[in-house]
């Protein structure tokens, strides 16, 4: 499943020769390319090197790494559990993040747990984005509520409040539109869909998830602190983790907004979206 790893840089560390010095400065190398951020890395290695000695083995090397990643980890707000009764869903992303298709996968989930579930295909941007909620709508007999090419997104994501708060559902997954974070009349835009929500509920959204493409890299850090700023992101699902991804740069956004990640998206199948083990991430990104 994960195919973002050290593992090779990492032993190639310890060939004969190396001293406790130019293994930490390699190891400090590994990370960085990994994608886990220089301030992440830096602290890394200074914890390291207080504990380090000039007899220390690969593994103690590798358990330090582990303690230092699964301490991020274990400081992240907890997730957000969906009290009974009717919940809304956003998810916000760049193009291409994978956004679509995790909607379908998490309508997927719900449904499977007997939960009641609208879609809404608030991408009126992209030519096909209606078209293709539709046609995941279609298959998985749950209905979508969209609009047009070029039609106002605060209307659909109205028309779909209208019907999820008249109607016999439990969760409403809003799929809005691709944007870049430093765009800032598209961000704008995203706030007035954040406040067409609460002006139906207060309470609601009660989960704003931003998709991301697990191969993003070191961006992924400004992205989440863009999209937090305009629609006050609480979770993260990591999409394309099939890929060729790194997967460092979900460190950095643990480790700076202690938001939580839900998912792990595997592959293109409805199946493919797993929850997010911190433990099993770790050991991925360290090579086990």
């Amino acid at each position: 499943m994960f195919r973002f790893s050290f593992k090779p840089r990492f032993f190639s560390l310890f060939s004969s020769g190396k001293t406790q010095a130019q293994i930490l400065e390699e190891l400090e190398e590994a990370l960085l390319l990994s994608d886990v951020s220089q301030e992440i890395v830096a602290r890394m290695i200074a914890a390291i090197r207080k504990k380090a000695r000039g007899t220390s083995q690969k593994t103690e090397y590798l358990d330090w790494i582990r303690a230092e990643l699964t301490t991020i980890f274990s400081q992240s707000r907890a997730s957000v559990s969906h009290p009974e009764g009717k919940n809304v869903l956003v998810l916000v992303g760049v193009n291409g993040s994978g956004k679509t298709t995790t909607a379908a996968k998490l309508a997927f989930r719900y449904r499977a747990s007997a939960k009641r579930v609208l879609l809404c295909a608030a991408d009126t941007f992209r030519a096909a984005g209606s078209t293709q909620m539709a046609l995941w709508g279609e298959k998985l007999d749950i209905p979508v509520i969209g609009g047009g090419r070029g039609e106002d997104s605060g209307a659909v994501v109205y028309k779909a409040m209208q019907a999820f708060m008249s109607r016999d559902f439990d969760m409403l997954i809003i799929d809005t539109a691709g944007r870049m974070q430093s765009r800032e009349n598209l961000m704008r835009e995203l706030e007035k869909l954040i406040k067409i929500i609460r002006k139906f509920d207060p309470g609601q959204p009660s989960e704003t998830t931003l998709v991301l493409d697990a191969a993003t890299g070191r961006n992924a850090l400004v992205q989440a602190e863009k999209f937090g700023e305009f629609s006050g992101i609480t979770s993260v699902i990591l999409a394309k983790i099939d890929g060729t991804a790194k997967g460092g740069a979900v460190v950095s956004i643990v480790d700076k907004m202690k938001l939580p990640i839900l998912y792990l998206g595997t592959g293109e199948r409805m199946e493919d979206l797993l929850d997010f083990s911190p433990g099993e991430f770790v050991e991925a990104l360290t090579g086990s």
